[in-house]
């Protein structure tokens, strides 16, 4: 595929390690802006939503690398997108862990139209907020980090 001329894109992540400690939706901090086109994408460091700047239809991509510290009964984790606050129908995805040693990598992944001014958010809910259960952010020797969440968005 050929780069067009005006095209958007941005890749988004997070160094964070979260694990809610609540039981209902919790949004995911993002906190790092590897690479855009430009300025039509932004982040909002505090709240942690992406703000469009620019009408258009656009692929959005997150993964979350998942995992718990403690118990051994299978639990899950859900995660899906918001637009503007409310949940975007047909977007959620759940994930098992049982037990501690165990991670995954989980994508939730959406086709919309955008318009100048909306934001998006990616959430997270937690079956148990006693295991820790949550996303991870790895830090390997001599390897590049590991980031709890990659949020990739292309405008097609």
């Amino acid at each position: 595929m050929t780069y067009r001329e005006g095209r958007i894109f941005a890749q988004f992540s997070s160094s964070l390690t979260q694990r809610p400690t609540t039981l209902g939706p919790v949004k995911i901090v993002l906190d790092t802006h590897q690479d855009t086109s430009g300025e039509e994408l932004s982040i909002d460091f505090i709240k942690g939503d992406i703000t469009v700047k620019k009408n258009g239809v656009y692929l959005v991509i997150a993964g979350l690398q998942i995992n718990k510290l403690a118990g051994n009964k299978p639990h899950w984790l859900d995660s899906w997108i918001r637009i503007n606050d409310i949940d975007v129908p047909n977007s959620n995805v759940r994930t098992v862990l049982t037990d501690p040693t165990e991670k995954d990598v989980v994508v939730t992944q959406l086709v919309t139209n955008l318009n100048k001014g909306d934001t998006l958010s990616i959430m997270m809910s937690v079956e148990v907020a006693d295991e820790g259960l949550g996303i991870e952010a790895i830090y390997p020797d001599d390897e590049p980090k590991i980031p709890s969440i990659i949020l990739t968005m292309l405008q097609i």
